[in-house]
């Protein structure tokens, strides 16, 4: 079985450095690599490209720049079904464990070739501040633990069959945050089932990790980047959840009440009503209604 990693890269030569030392050290090695590079310097796209070398059989690309998952699907697109049966994305701030791809083929290899072609494996990864686990989605698309089967996946520790990325890439509409709900929400839908495998492991590197540095680089009627983009997304897949995904206009209506409702409420205690506007801009919404949306 052959599984493949896509790296998203921006602006961290060291961490992307880092990355792919965990990688081509696993017990197992990948079969491919490819780093997609979203860095508008060009100096830092040289010296990445140079980090790139030294590890054969990592093939370095430049990335579209529009976000993280165009980023991931330029690095997924430059592998195709036939060079790959399953694929991992793994930012650069990410540290695969060392027995990631060897835990991930010996439980595909106790599943026949159709379960293999159904099945996505999430783990769970941690840094000092944070553990995170698969879970399922609240009505309102809060994430919840779960005993039962996930309907979300830890990104950093999953692998995706190959041809589900060829029915299904990621949404491009979405800036940052939740993303991989959203992708999740899809693969149940067409069928895919989700295996909560808890020896699937990566951590996150601190070294400017968005969970560790990025939280505090805007600040919005209170609220930070990170912040903003997450309730932005959350409206985002709310809507097309139950417009979209699992119609049911009742559903939706009401999480856009409850939604509306409950950020108004937040934004008002915490004086920060100013930044609607900026969380309705970042959501893209509207994309929702136009027939090119995913």
């Amino acid at each position: 079985m052959r599984i493949s990693a896509c790296i998203t890269t921006r602006n961290r030569t060291e961490s992307l450095d880092i990355c792919l030392k965990a990688l081509w050290n696993s017990q197992v090695k990948p079969h491919m690599v490819v780093v997609s590079d979203d860095s508008s310097d060009p100096e830092v796209q040289q010296a990445n490209y140079q980090v790139v070398q030294k590890y054969p059989g990592t093939n370095y690309i430049q990335g579209p720049r529009r976000g993280v998952c165009a980023n991931r699907n330029n690095a997924v697109n430059a592998i195709s079904e036939s060079e790959t049966d399953f694929v991992a994305f793994v930012d650069d701030d990410i540290c695969v464990q060392p027995e990631f791809f060897s835990v991930a083929i010996e439980r595909y290899s106790q599943m026949s070739n159709q379960e293999r072609n159904q099945t996505i494996l999430t783990g769970t990864s941690k840094n000092e501040y944070a553990h995170f686990v698969p879970a399922r989605l609240t009505f309102q698309g809060h994430f919840s633990p779960t005993d039962d089967t996930p309907q979300t996946v830890v990104i950093h520790a999953t692998v995706f069959p190959r041809q589900f990325l060829t029915q299904e890439q990621w949404d491009e509409n979405i800036f940052f945050g939740y993303e991989d709900a959203e992708l999740a929400l899809r693969a149940i839908k067409r069928g895919y089932k989700i295996l909560y495998c808890p020896e699937l492991k990566a951590d996150i590197n601190p070294v400017n990790s968005v969970l560790a540095t990025g939280t505090s680089d805007l600040d919005i009627g209170g609220l930070n980047y990170y912040d903003l983009n997450i309730e932005a997304a959350r409206l985002y897949i709310g809507i097309k959840r139950y417009k979209d995904l699992f119609p049911n206009p009742l559903k939706l209506i009401a999480f856009l009440l409850i939604y509306f409702l409950q950020m108004s409420r937040y934004l008002f205690r915490n004086k920060a009503i100013q930044a609607w506007p900026e969380i309705i801009r970042r959501s893209r919404i509207q994309r929702l209604l136009l027939p090119s949306g995913i």
